[in-house]
């Protein structure tokens, strides 16, 4: 019999789609446990006791300084270790956020305020580009659609990042770029939510990739 894969989901204060997140990792086939930020911090659990390493959405700490800025400084020095392990990765909004200011997806790239400067909650398209990336892995070519939340996801770079996703259509930040991969293809960011709702059979592709990953 098979052993189904391990998924951290981690829970920060200010975390709101951590629910959604297990339930999606859940339906792709894997056992998601809900990991405490805290946990980590205490050496209760290591960042690197899963299969799977997924950070969710959320506003972290209030995202009273700068979104994802605080818990980036706490985690810092526990994320190189899921490079190391070569555990795959899963940063989906304030996660996206996070991993950006964590050099995550490599130097010089980030996320800033939308273009209209408003919350953009809708309906979004996303075009899947060939790349390296685990989480897209067989689905080039493909339209996903999935909806967007928030208010900070453009992403800016000095160098041109790896671009598993652009969007296919109308984009809610006004940026061109969907989601971003780390250049060894493990670690994927999405500003939108694949996990929403957790039965969306265009998420669940993604879900199902990285679970079949490892």
């Amino acid at each position: 019999m098979k052993t189904r894969k391990w998924v951290s989901v981690l829970y920060c204060p200010g975390t709101n789609c951590e629910q959604e997140t297990l339930a999606a990792f859940n339906l792709a086939g894997a056992r998601a446990k809900l990991v405490f930020l805290a946990d980590l911090l205490y050496g209760k659990v290591k960042i690197t006791d899963c299969d799977l390493f997924c950070v969710p959405g959320g506003f972290s700490f209030g995202d009273y300084i700068k979104e994802g800025i605080v818990a980036a400084i706490m985690l810092e020095n526990f994320v190189p270790a899921l490079r190391e392990a070569g555990v795959p990765s899963l940063w989906i909004c304030n996660g996206f956020q996070i991993g950006g200011r964590l050099r995550v997806f490599g130097q010089g790239v980030t996320l800033t305020r939308n273009r209209s400067g408003v919350f953009m909650s809708r309906p979004v398209e996303h075009l899947v580009r060939e790349s390296n990336n685990v989480w897209t892995r067989g689905l080039a070519g493909q339209t996903l659609a999935f909806p967007s939340a928030h208010g900070g996801g453009l992403v800016v770079y000095t160098k041109k990042p790896n671009v598993p996703m652009a969007y296919a259509s109308q984009s809610p930040n006004g940026g061109w770029i969907a989601a971003v991969s780390s250049q060894d293809g493990l670690a994927l960011g999405v500003m939108d939510h694949p996990e929403r709702p957790y039965g969306n059979e265009d998420g669940q592709k993604i879900f199902r990739n990285g679970v079949a990953a490892v």
